[in-house]
């Protein structure tokens, strides 16, 4: 290849990997945005109910102490009174409430509440001037207003929604000229960005890290495969069938690690970081939801990685057999048994028809990985309440062993894409589990290994049978 058909290969890698971190760049910004209005507004909402219920109560009386004093703004003929056994009261109406919690909240949790107007009848009230234009958008038909305030010594969010006048308003603030549905100020919530940036920072770094590998990763096979290329110019058509495989099995590499390795952790990723910022937020219904999904995501990386490690394995020929005399049945028993329990969750019959008096000269790492990854896949395709049979018997110096089940069954058109990394394409379940496609080119390179043959035969909505024979004599 050309220098610079290499360089724009790179270039284009580039490229692409930058629009990939953009995107969920974007994606984590946008979340966390999402995640910090939410939150803003939960509390708004708390505030005007607790004023509501004020307001319904024309305010409350309480003790007058040295925190509780009266209200010097409050116009009211009975704004104190002494009960009868003489202790002075004085009444409390939203506005005083709602600055009473704010202090509260600002001592106990760093959440800073502040009712404010453009005409305010308490000095304290007074906008500041992000406060204002919030007040002036309001007047514009803004509904609510969230801003990321930074400078040396401070770094958080202001959350401002406005005030409307309710009838009940009327009976203090009617002397201002408001009129019922009036925007007569707003109330401004601040708190600290940090447990949110910490997050957003975290989730970033590790976008970053994952695409710098990925980036490597491509740049080392593009760079590879061109020096391969130029190696073998001069015998490129007799190595033409062997360099397509090699590429696909390149192209089938990334587009696995790209995709579908980098979803389920960042999917873990996200829901670690939203539990560690915002914890106390979520209901334990939530929790337990957010670790069920993280959970299902690790199961599915963690299988991925394997069948990804013994795939590159097999292509270096460094998975050693160590053929021994081994109980068919025995065999199957313990390989299927750690899927037994997702046959359950899908109620599932299984049928296990392999006689005890068979016996097969196979390697059993790799004879026990074929018959997990075909008795999953066949768990996968089969529906609720559906059945498979694991079916065994012995003929011609082999067993033949038979996979059966009565689901969604395969396109004819597809059965014999299915043993090819270039063309092999994943399909859900039929409860939308994930594949990648490897599982079945695992299972063809390690039974021919251990000098067996496999085939299928399927039907659309009929189910599949998986047929693999395996030696029942010692093989030269």
């Amino acid at each position: 290849m050309k220098r610079k058909q290499l360089i724009a290969s790179l270039l284009f890698w580039l490229f692409l990997m930058g629009m990939s971190f953009s995107w969920n760049y974007h994606l984590v910004v946008s979340n966390n945005q999402m995640v910090v209005l939410n939150k803003s507004r939960s509390f708004f909402d708390q505030i005007l109910v607790t004023r509501a219920w004020s307001s319904e109560h024309n305010g409350i009386y309480v003790p007058i102490t040295e925190k509780t004093k009266p209200n010097p703004y409050l116009k009211d003929p009975f704004k104190n009174i002494t009960s009868t056994d003489g202790i002075k009261l004085t009444k409390i109406n939203p506005s005083y409430m709602t600055r009473q919690i704010a202090e509260l909240n600002k001592n106990n949790y760093n959440l800073q509440f502040h009712i404010t107007s453009l005409n305010p009848i308490r000095p304290e009230n007074k906008a500041t001037e992000n406060e204002a234009k919030a007040l002036n958008e309001f007047e514009l038909g803004a509904k609510e207003k969230l801003e990321f305030h930074e400078n040396d010594t401070v770094h958080e969010y202001m959350y401002m929604a406005p005030l409307v006048t309710q009838k009940s308003c009327l009976k203090c603030h009617s002397h201002q000229g408001y009129q019922e549905g009036d925007i007569r100020g707003g109330i401004s919530i601040s708190f600290p960005a940090e447990p949110y940036t910490n997050g957003v920072n975290k989730q970033i770094l590790s976008l970053s890290i994952v695409h710098f590998i990925i980036l490597i990763l491509g740049y080392a096979g593009i760079i590879l495969y061109h020096i391969n290329t130029k190696k073998h110019f001069s015998i490129i058509k007799i190595k033409n069938e062997e360099l397509n495989k090699i590429i696909s099995t390149k192209d089938k590499f990334f587009s696995i690690i790209a995709h579908d390795l980098r979803s389920p952790i960042s999917t873990i990723l996200g829901y670690l970081d939203l539990l560690q910022t915002d914890y106390n937020s979520f209901s334990k219904e939530e929790q337990i939801d957010f670790i069920s999904n993280i959970n299902e995501s690790a199961k599915s990386s963690f299988k991925l990685l394997n069948n990804l490690l013994l795939w590159a394995r097999s292509q270096q020929n460094r998975i050693m057999l160590d053929v021994q005399k081994h109980n068919l049945k025995s065999t199957i028993t313990e390989a299927i048994d750690a899927y037994l329990s997702s046959s359950k969750l899908k109620k599932i019959s299984i049928e296990l028809l392999v006689p005890e008096e068979i016996f097969i000269y196979s390697d059993s790492f790799t004879l026990q990985c074929v018959i997990s990854n075909l008795f999953n896949n066949a768990i996968k395709f089969t529906p609720k309440n559906g059945v498979i049979f694991i079916k065994a018997k012995q003929e011609n110096g082999f067993a033949e062993i038979q996979i059966i089940d009565n689901g969604v069954g395969i396109p004819e058109e597809r059965i014999n894409k299915l043993f090819k990394i270039e063309e092999s394409v994943s399909t859900k379940g039929t409860n939308d589990e994930k594949g990648t496609g490897l599982g079945l080119l695992l299972c063809k390179e390690f039974i021919e290994k251990n000098n067996g043959s496999i085939q299928i035969v399927s039907k659309i909505n009929k189910g599949t049978r998986v047929i693999f024979r395996i030696p029942t004599t010692p093989q030269s």
